[in-house]
């Protein structure tokens, strides 16, 4: 009985102690103590900092106002339309002559083409003359009475479309009957002047179809000169281009300054 007579009164001494440190742990920290299987948590706390970015006292950019500064989009628009036009916008005279000239070039040379395209053409037509008419190179009346075929569809081509019926002509050797005299040294005489035309159409056509490329080089042209107008290489500054094939061709240009 004595241990636990001092057991209850080390209990009863102590007991005032607990009271005072709790006490203080809760007033001094305002934080409780903890108690059975509670665990601390640490809360985390995140502030936002929002900055307007820009031009201010302390930036280290600066907004530079280069002189005579020329739009690349403009430059770009100018040449397509009128090849030349965007090099003169861009200051480069030189560029803006060489595609002015192409472009006259290309012109000049599709009406020559298509001027003798429609003259030999017309010389093939005048050949043949009037299919409804008997007496005439190449008729309907002849290719029937040869053939014993209807022409009526033959008719119908030639009042809906003339090329095509006079390009039968040319290409179709079922219709040689319809010629006069020996149907097929007769039609090789018309076949001449037609394809002689024809000629001069697809020359015609190798014109526009480079009007075409002149007015795409030369905006992407002009789009090079408005650039190389707006870079400003002043005393230490050089343009430097590399090449490399490691992982394909590839071109990198840069602008190098030297302090």
């Amino acid at each position: 009985m004595k241990p636990l007579a001092l057991a209850l009164a080390a209990a009863a001494l102590l007991a005032p102690a607990c009271a005072w440190c709790g006490a203080m742990s809760t007033s001094a920290f305002a934080v409780p103590l903890l108690e059975g299987e509670s665990l601390p948590r640490l809360v985390v706390a995140q502030r936002a900092i929002t900055r307007s970015w820009g031009p201010s006292d302390d930036s280290t950019y600066v907004e530079t106002s280069v002189p005579e500064w020329r739009s690349e989009g403009l430059a770009m628009a100018g040449s397509a339309l009128i090849p030349g036009a965007g090099h003169l916008y861009a200051g480069e005279t030189g560029g803006a002559l060489v595609f002015a000239l192409a472009e006259a070039a290309g012109w000049t040379a599709r009406f020559l083409f298509r001027q003798k395209s429609d003259d030999a053409k017309g010389d093939a037509v005048a050949f043949a003359g009037d299919p409804g008419d008997s007496a005439s190179a190449w008729s309907f009346e002849r290719w029937e009475a040869v053939t014993h075929e209807d022409a009526g569809d033959l008719r119908r081509l030639y009042d809906a479309d003339r090329d095509a019926f006079y390009s039968r002509l040319a290409n179709d050797g079922s219709y040689a009957a319809g010629w006069k005299g020996t149907g097929e040294t007769t039609r090789q005489q018309y076949r001449s002047d037609y394809d002689r035309s024809q000629r001069f159409e697809q020359r015609s056509r190798y014109a526009e179809t480079g009007l075409w490329i002149n007015h795409l080089v030369a905006a992407i042209d002009a789009l090079r000169a408005a650039r190389m107008h707006n870079l400003p290489l002043a005393a230490g500054t050089r343009l430097s281009l590399r090449s490399s094939w490691r992982q394909g061709p590839s071109l990198r240009a840069s602008v190098e300054k030297r302090f």
